[in-house]
């Protein structure tokens, strides 16, 4: 939990099949607010897959998107494609609600620090080093 009573969770979840689903999972505990903070895992699969990956995060109240965990790509490989694809489509799919495009995990972290409250349940998604911010916000 965070210090502020928020409960943060991190799911190795990196398609679009699995983000829905560690969401969808995380409803059903009923938290005031679901938050997802997500990083994309890979250029390419980004490239595919960004909106596919807006629409299930779209599924959250409050969405933070960081950018890709290349992994073994590289980004000039793939000119223009960045974790602000995956922002951009959950913006377009979640009806008004806060979607956050924070390329970096420390400005994430303090984002969600700042934003979180009692009752919140964080998710941080993705099969990079996201967990680095589940572990901020825990830290005492």
């Amino acid at each position: 939990h965070t210090l502020s009573g928020a409960a943060v969770y991190d799911d190795y979840a990196h398609h679009p099949t699995e983000v829905r689903a560690t969401l969808e999972a995380a409803r059903t505990l009923e938290p005031a607010r679901l938050v997802a903070c997500f990083q994309p895992h890979l250029y390419s699969r980004t490239e595919k897959l960004a909106r596919e990956f807006g629409r299930a995060l779209a599924l959250a109240d409050m969405v933070v998107v960081v950018d890709i965990y290349p992994a073994r790509e590289r980004a000039e490989d793939y000119p223009g494609v960045d974790g602000c694809l995956v922002a951009r489509e959950a913006a377009s799919a979640a009806r008004g609600r806060a979607v956050y495009w924070m390329p970096r995990l420390e400005h994430a972290a303090e984002l969600l620090r700042g934003e979180l409250r009692e009752g919140d349940l964080c998710l941080t998604l993705g099969a990079g080093d996201v967990d680095s911010v589940a572990a901020a916000l825990t830290a005492t």
